[in-house]
């Protein structure tokens, strides 16, 4: 049973240890278009979401703390990059959307040479099953969490995130 446990966490070393290290990648391809990687997943996000992008939102499918997006969203609205947009039926609830600026910037994003090299490392099989065990890794965690049931990006069945792209192309 020990060793079992010991390579469970070695598995998760090792998944932790390459995502930080493919963030770092992609944050250096980034800053040389002068966008950090937060900005551009929040950006990314507002674009997907669109009317329904509110801070909660953007923080429930992101699994971020609300407190950091909002934290974010106010830096980037005092930027330039979005705006925020009380709703005129319920007071409480604030919308935000892209500016000119922020939608330039975002264009920046859209090239993800570092990305596209790093996973074509793997073939087009390979990186369904990685899909299909990250799933099951996030559906477990999120049950540890009490979160499930949540609507996480990016979803875990294909063929929806295929769709949600399709419609996310529009936002563009």
């Amino acid at each position: 049973m020990r060793e079992q446990s010991d390579i469970g966490y070695r598995l998760w070393q090792m998944l932790s240890n390459t995502c930080y290290l493919i963030n770092k990648v992609r944050q250096k391809e980034l800053y040389h278009r002068g966008i950090s990687l937060r900005y551009s997943a929040i950006l990314h996000a507002i674009l997907r979401l669109g009317t329904n992008a509110t801070p909660i939102e953007i923080a429930r499918q992101s699994s971020r703390e609300r407190h950091s997006i909002s934290e974010q969203i106010s830096r980037m609205e005092k930027e330039g990059l979005v705006k925020k947009i009380r709703d005129l039926k319920r007071k409480n609830l604030v919308r935000v959307e892209l500016t000119e600026k922020g939608r330039a910037l975002f264009q920046e994003t859209v090239n993800r040479e570092s990305i596209e090299f790093i996973m074509s490392e793997l073939t087009w099989k390979e990186q369904r099953e990685l899909w299909s065990l990250l799933v099951k890794l996030r559906r477990r965690t999120t049950e540890y969490h009490g979160i499930d049931g949540i609507r996480l990006f990016p979803p875990s069945n294909l063929e929806e995130l295929q769709s949600l792209e399709m419609d996310y192309q529009v936002n563009l």
